[in-house]
């Protein structure tokens, strides 16, 4: 018999998702944060030295690259007299633009870069974008996507990494990286940490009802 996963009271899971999408909201409302994580996604796709003179690159590859800066370009803040619905606009198709760089093989590489670095700056993008539109479980379970996959391209901002130093720090503290275990690697650890707390949200998902996309509101996030 499978051994019956552990998993922490609902409202656990309720504090997670507000806590992630407290500091999302406060990186999408503040605007040199995000063009500063602009910069760092941007860093993490430049290509490599030895092919930033190929002309022939795969067209597949540069579509998939093109897409995903799109997406980053367009979750920055909008301007003008309808900024508001504009910035919508931009949102509803920044989910679509993201499938395919998200969906890349984990091994192997699109336009010489590696594809855990493009997945996880899809899925970090998704979750802002996700994070935007009030869809609250979503946007955490993207968030942790991205970490599982590339947890170094995640790590505090002060690293170098896409996330808010206080939000990876928050997730993934000593505390949290110890009892993942990992064998004393931190991205190891954080992996493993992100995966378990994927399977917390997907089992309130399915089993015992998810926080809804207004868990954050109701829940002073």
């Amino acid at each position: 018999m499978a051994p019956i996963m552990a998993v922490p009271p609902r409202a656990s899971i309720i504090s997670l998702v507000s806590f992630v999408q407290h500091h999302l909201r406060a990186l999408l409302s503040d605007p040199s944060a995000l063009h500063a994580a602009r910069r760092r996604c941007l860093s993490l796709l430049a290509p490599p030295r030895h092919r930033r003179h190929v002309v022939d690159a795969d067209a597949d590859d540069e579509a998939i690259l093109a897409a995903l800066h799109g997406a980053v370009d367009a979750l920055l803040p909008a301007s003008g007299d309808d900024a508001a619905a504009c910035k919508q606009k931009q949102l509803a198709g920044v989910e679509e633009s993201l499938q395919a760089p998200a969906l890349v093989p984990e091994h192997g590489e699109t336009a010489g870069l590696d594809n855990r670095r493009v997945a996880a700056c899809a899925y970090f993008c998704l979750a802002l974008a996700r994070c935007a539109q009030g869809d609250a479980w979503q946007m955490a379970m993207d968030l942790l996507r991205a970490v599982a996959v590339c947890p170094a391209a995640v790590r505090a901002a002060g690293d170098g990494g896409l996330a808010p130093r206080a939000l990876w720090e928050g997730l993934f503290d000593e505390g949290v990286l110890a009892r993942a275990g990992g064998g004393g690697e931190e991205d190891a650890a954080a992996r493993r940490a992100a995966r378990r707390y994927k399977d917390w949200l997907m089992y309130y998902k399915v089993v015992a009802a998810a926080p809804n996309a207004t868990a954050g509101d109701e829940n002073g996030g």
